[in-house]
């Protein structure tokens, strides 16, 4: 007898492609039927100026705009659509409105949440807690304070490029309060000599002599290729930040050596002081015998549970992927 698929949908933002291997992944199994709304990506246009009159009006009143109202009947129409869900996942639920949210609940056997943020960076979060049977949080703190359970991200990509090596050190990332601290590993870097591609994406463009700025995110893809042709990659959590970014496991997936403030690391059963080195804003110089010795393999039982399989099997209970 045919056992009928898991019927799941996944609802949330764009997420830097992250979440793409996630729907891939699920979409691959025969025993899942998924639906998959990417709320960045609804479509939305002014019918006249009058709307736009309208929506700008709306906004400043804090009332619902058109187009968070557009979000919401889109997503109505997707999810009533048949059956109940078996389980639906929510990331960033901050990002709809109540009335989405109990839409969702309404149609789902289980509601279930991922935050791969700090909760204290995106504070509405805190309003949708009851909507969720459970709540998964990569953030030790938040699962302390608020009794969420614990699950890290995970290594997304199966298929590791290897490409000729361009750059010792990489890092690419968002114009925010950790730029000060990467122009300090920057200059470091700079001054011992040790070659480096750092890419930061801002909205306006400004000239810096070692730090690479860009107004737009570049797609996985080409992040993937920068990644596979350098040794080692840098990570610098953002305040509020205690849990382990996608950077950690993109070093780990594709064998790079690391160097994070993220003092938590060193707790971690993959955390291996010849492949991670520890900075903080008061001490970044890294030994410069960091940059030539070997990454040491790391026991493939460790590194297997950050894989998205194992992830898929804790989140949704389904196996056989």
């Amino acid at each position: 007898m045919m056992v009928k698929p898991k019927r799941i949908a996944i609802i949330t933002t764009h997420s830097f492609g992250y979440i793409d291997f996630l729907v891939a992944k699920l979409n691959e199994a025969q025993n899942v039927d998924l639906t998959y709304i990417n709320i960045d990506t609804i479509p939305f246009s002014y019918k006249n100026i009058f709307y736009k009159i309208s929506n700008f009006l709306l906004k400043l009143i804090s009332l619902p705009s058109l187009k968070e109202k557009n979000k919401t009947n889109y997503i109505k129409k997707v999810i009533e659509n048949g059956d109940l869900f078996d389980q639906i996942l929510i990331i960033r639920p901050d990002k709809l409105q109540r009335k989405a949210l109990f839409i969702l609940r309404d149609n789902a056997i289980q509601m279930t949440c991922f935050l791969f943020d700090g909760i204290e960076n995106f504070k509405d979060q805190k309003k949708t807690l009851s909507f969720f049977d459970t709540v998964y949080s990569y953030d030790k703190m938040d699962v302390k304070k608020y009794n969420f359970q614990f699950l890290t991200n995970y290594i997304y990509d199966d298929n590791i490029q290897n490409n000729d090596i361009q750059n010792k050190v990489f890092n690419i990332s968002s114009f925010d309060r950790r730029f000060l601290f990467l122009e300090k590993v920057a200059n470091y870097l700079s001054k011992n000599s040790i070659s480096f591609r750092f890419v930061v994406k801002k909205d306006k463009i400004f000239e810096h002599k070692n730090i690479e700025i860009i107004n737009e995110y570049l797609p996985i893809s080409e992040v993937k290729k920068l990644i596979a042709s350098s040794l080692v990659l840098v990570d610098i959590q953002k305040e509020n930040q205690y849990g382990l970014s996608f950077r950690v496991f993109e070093a780990l997936g594709y064998k790079k050596k690391l160097i994070t403030n993220n003092q938590d690391i060193v707790t971690y059963d993959f955390y291996n002081k010849n492949n991670i080195f520890v900075i903080s804003e008061e001490n970044y110089e890294i030994p410069l015998d960091f940059f030539e010795t070997d990454y040491v393999e790391i026991d493939p039982e460790i590194s297997n549970k950050y894989k998205l399989t194992s992830w898929i099997s804790e989140v949704f209970k389904v196996n056989s992927l």
